[in-house]
């Protein structure tokens, strides 16, 4: 199958139906396919959309995500946020650490997934090969992911960053950037809310730096590379937790 795509059986295998509900969904338009030749193809991301938010319990919401990046982190915003808003999100991250040893790794990055997802909305586009390093330097963006070196991912072909929601439509506009599949994808844009949504978003360069933020961002890219790196790190964390004074964050 193509790269960054799945047919009817593997994408009614990864989501535990039959082949017949697969092609029910792409009939009522509820799972966007391609045809090709004699063969419906379906994006791998529009796989992972449904089968993160078919699991048992509910996306979090961008005040819960940003919560929860905000006391992983330990940063001064988390101070402002309400005493119980705390208390749900060091539960929350605790129920999630408490995964890592014996949960699947597909299983542990859907939940991060889940509890994360809503942290931003993730914009993808092709780029000139050509203007990938001027994008990469422009000061709209504040890398992350895959374009930090804390990620240990080399991904020269690759920019990955936060952007402000007012910067977008002129970022498009500078380098003709283009909307494209995750498989095509080379300029990966999370759209931030805005800075008075959450304290910590005030923080965003220190935040997107932190460990469970770039857990976060490289376990939605599909590569074997990143995601293994995304569980390495989520092990270390949860390690510096559990052993604080042992090791810095991870």
């Amino acid at each position: 199958m193509v790269a960054g795509r799945m047919s009817v059986t593997e994408t009614a295998k990864a989501l535990g139906v039959n082949p017949q509900r697969v092609h029910q969904r792409i009939r009522d338009g509820s799972l966007p396919a391609e045809r090709i030749g004699n063969q419906w193809v379906i994006e791998m991301d529009d796989v992972r959309r449904l089968r993160t938010h078919s699991a048992p319990g509910r996306p979090y919401s961008p005040k819960s995500a940003w919560d929860l990046l905000a006391v992983a982190a330990a940063c001064p915003a988390a101070s402002e946020i309400s005493a119980p808003a705390r208390s749900r999100a060091r539960s929350r991250l605790r129920q999630l650490l408490d995964e890592v040893p014996s949960a699947e790794p597909a299983h542990i990055l859907m939940l991060i997934r889940r509890a994360l997802g809503n942290r931003a909305k993730r914009a993808l586009f092709v780029a000139s090969p050509r203007d990938l390093p001027d994008v990469r330097g422009d000061g709209r963006i504040h890398p992350s992911g895959v374009s930090l070196p804390e990620s240990d991912i080399a991904a020269g072909d690759l920019v990955e960053g936060y952007v402000d929601r007012e910067d977008l439509s002129g970022l498009v506009a500078d380098y003709l950037l283009s909307p494209a599949p995750r498989a095509k994808a080379r300029v990966i844009l999370h759209v931030a809310p805005p800075a008075d949504a959450h304290p910590a978003i005030r923080e965003l360069d220190g935040i997107i730096r932190s460990s469970l933020a770039v857990i976060a961002d490289l376990a939605e890219h599909d590569g074997v590379r990143e995601q293994g790196v995304a569980l390495r790190r989520l092990v270390a964390l949860r390690d510096h937790l559990e052993h604080p004074s042992g090791a810095a964050d991870a």
